[in-house]
């Protein structure tokens, strides 16, 4: 269990953080609508479902039906999905991503987090010890990164531009990564209980930055 939350520490928060740095200010209102904490029945509901869609996610990417899944499996919708979301910011169709149009997404501008970082790592670590729930990772402050410095880390050949391959060669990066993190006892294939722990600290995780987040969006407007 110790090198699962390890390495989910590292791989796991890249994507949690991700996520948090598309939630556009429709979040905050979201938490203004539920008071500080939210609803905990919602709360739950919505884990519920989480669990639930994770688990068919398991089951279509394991094509051979065999109850594990296979890095090849894990890996094998990455090209797919990167083109399009690829062709989805390439708003002029020139076959490069701009710093503009990276940042763009179906709800808006990705959020800047950069300046806030010490305090969600606070508010994460404070929640934690709060609900006393362990499947919550507190981050460290660098893992979030500014927009601009996300791009950088992307555009690999440093011309100012990202391409379709730079963008897929990011996402198969990570599946990999992801695939080592749920491979807790290292045996090259990943199990539905290793599948379930992952997403089990995942959500955890996810709601404990969505949750402070969208705190800190209110106190800032305040």
């Amino acid at each position: 269990m110790t090198k699962m939350i390890n390495k989910l520490n590292v791989t796991l928060l890249a994507t949690i953080i991700t996520a948090a740095t598309l939630m556009p200010q429709a979040l905050a209102n979201d938490h203004r609508s539920r008071g500080n904490h939210g609803d905990r029945g919602d709360q739950q509901q919505n884990g519920e479902q989480a669990r639930r869609h994770g688990m068919k996610m398991f089951e279509r990417l394991d094509t051979n039906e065999d109850g594990v899944l296979s890095l090849d499996e894990m890996t094998a919708p990455v090209p797919t999905k990167a083109e399009k979301l690829f062709n989805f910011k390439d708003k002029d169709d020139d076959g490069l991503l701009t710093l503009a149009e990276f940042i763009q997404n179906r709800r808006g501008e990705r959020l800047d987090l950069s300046d806030v970082a010490d305090e969600i790592v606070q508010c994460v670590s404070d929640l934690k010890a709060e609900t006393e729930n362990e499947d919550i990772i507190v981050p460290d402050a660098d893992h979030f990164m500014s927009p601009t410095d996300k791009f950088a880390q992307l555009d690999t050949s440093v011309d100012g531009f990202i391409d379709l391959a730079e963008l897929e060669t990011s996402k198969l990066t990570k599946v990999t990564e992801m695939f080592s993190t749920m491979d807790s006892d290292e045996n090259g294939e990943v199990t539905k209980d290793e599948y379930k722990t992952t997403l089990k600290s995942f959500w955890a995780t996810k709601r404990a930055i969505r949750q402070c987040v969208s705190e800190i969006i209110d106190d800032e407007e305040g």
